[in-house]
């Protein structure tokens, strides 16, 4: 069972993260070691295209925050690949991308990871950004920003989501050439802000759920169960939460923690309540 034979952390930044603590990524690898991690992706979010980073306001201060730029991505990769050699009698380090979908620069994102050709060994996909006011606004930026740049863009928090989960689907779908990750990032990242921005019904997107988890299981890829969201004042639950978990466990799509850490401290956290996930989903299909 998952938690039981390889205790594993799937979703981790660093240093290369300019909207964390800005700590090396050394001392997270630490700090996975002393709690008995044997398994450690290092998932960094990649460059953005400039297609992207032109129409996003307040661009490229935001971009900044955001995205590494692209003079470093080789810089990123040796850093994870001297980390894995240096660690590698005390844990298994894998190199990544938190590689960002963004509808109709699926060849861009498909450039940048042929890149990178043989360095990436375990990476996400996620949806961090929609068209909105004024351009692209990042879903998960503040919830002021969600609610003028998206729900008052598109007219109702329900109809961001639909979007939002519209975008992860066809994510699902695209060509992204052969490094295309594998695991798809924070499903119900979009519900970071639900008790904070305008109220939406909990159930408007059950359908569309559904049917990614179908797309996700035909393509054998696996889900990121990420406890950041349990830790978002306005959010309170795991993305995605129990009912999506238990839906994902019937279909037999491998679900792998990630505690999404911005800085070292969070390495772990929450783990023992995806242990209790983990034993309370399969126990029931027992």
């Amino acid at each position: 069972m998952a938690g039981q034979m390889d205790k594993r952390d799937g979703h981790t930044h660093t240093h290369f993260c300019y909207h964390g603590s800005g700590d090396h990524a050394e001392l997270y690898v630490q700090n996975a070691i002393a709690q008995g991690f044997r398994t450690y992706s290092i998932t960094e979010h990649p460059p953005l295209p400039e297609a992207l980073t032109s129409r996003i306001p307040n661009g490229q201060a935001l971009i900044d925050e955001l995205a590494m730029p692209m003079k470093r991505l080789g810089e990123y990769l040796d850093m994870a690949e001297s980390l894995r050699e240096q660690y590698k009698d005390s844990i298994r380090l894998m190199a990544g991308l938190e590689v960002d979908y963004i509808p109709g620069m699926e060849q861009w994102t498909k450039g940048m990871l042929d890149e990178c050709a043989g360095r990436l060994e375990d990476s996400l996909l996620s949806v961090h950004y929609l068209p909105g006011k004024g351009g692209w606004r990042c879903v998960d930026y503040t919830a002021e920003d969600f609610k003028e740049g998206l729900v008052d863009y598109y007219g109702s928090a329900e109809r961001v989501y639909e979007a939002y989960y519209e975008a992860v689907e066809q994510s699902i779908d695209a060509d992204l050439g052969l490094y295309k990750p594998k695991r798809v990032g924070h499903l119900t990242l979009i519900h970071k802000f639900k008790d904070a921005a305008a109220p939406a019904d909990p159930d408007c997107c059950n359908d569309a759920i559904l049917r990614i988890l179908d797309k996700v299981q035909a393509k054998g890829m696996e889900l990121d169960v990420n406890l950041a969201g349990l830790y978002q004042p306005a959010c309170r639950e795991v993305y995605p939460p129990e009912w999506i978990l238990r839906e994902a466990v019937k279909r037999g799509i491998p679900l792998v923690y990630g505690s999404d850490s911005h800085n070292p401290g969070h390495v772990g956290r929450g783990y023992d309540v995806y242990e209790q996930l983990m034993h309370k989903l399969h126990g029931e299909r027992a």
